[in-house]
């Protein structure tokens, strides 16, 4: 049984986590608690999953990204600093690196796949738009800032900052010529920079 600094949550009551919880599973996680890593599995494997889900476009692909993921947070908990960032948003890194390199090791095999579809709301699981990552009038924002964005304009940003893609392979991931997607990312961050100026975001 874990050290019990603060009641843990009840993951068949409650799948909502805050901050502080978060971190004292971590916590836990890094002494081999098995009883909190279970904990920390129940509550955010959904969300984790349909963000991997949204970001592969393939069940199987993701529920092993998913996996991988709870794989490193067990080995790698012992060096979660909250100093530093949010637990979710800690745990989430990990799983955004794995589905970018399953991404990219795809892409090398098929070239010709396409992931062009613009991300929504609807694609993540309750918790990621609740305030442990940014605020829900924040994400809102951001998201209306993106669908004001023409298509191509958006598509080459999406690929860019949520696929950590380079410009040589947006390129080649839409079939557009690199300096197209130069322009675009270039009109595309400048607009957003003048829609989301007000908001001080």
């Amino acid at each position: 049984m874990p050290s019990k600094l603060h009641a843990l949550p009840d993951p068949s009551r409650n799948s909502y986590l805050n901050d502080e919880h978060a971190a004292q599973l971590l916590f836990l996680i890094g002494g081999s608690d098995q009883f909190a890593f279970e904990t920390l599995y129940q509550l955010w494997s959904p969300t984790l999953l349909g963000i991997a889900y949204r970001m592969l476009g393939n069940r199987a692909e993701a529920e092993e990204a998913m996996q991988d993921c709870f794989v490193k947070i067990w080995h790698r908990a012992a060096d979660y600093d909250p100093q530093k960032s949010k637990p979710f948003v800690w745990c989430f890194t990990l799983l955004r690196s794995i589905c970018i390199d399953r991404l990219r090791f795809d892409n090398r095999l098929k070239r010709g796949n396409q992931i062009t579809s613009s991300i929504s709301e609807s694609d993540f699981a309750e918790p990621i738009s609740d305030d442990l990552i940014l605020s829900k009038d924040t994400i809102q924002t951001v998201r209306r800032a993106m669908d004001s964005l023409p298509l191509d304009e958006r598509r080459c940003l999406e690929l860019a900052v949520f696929l950590e893609y380079t410009h040589s392979e947006i390129s080649q991931q839409l079939d557009t010529p690199l300096g197209t997607v130069k322009n675009r990312l270039r009109r595309a961050l400048e607009k957003l920079k003048q829609l989301l100026a007000d908001y001080e975001i």
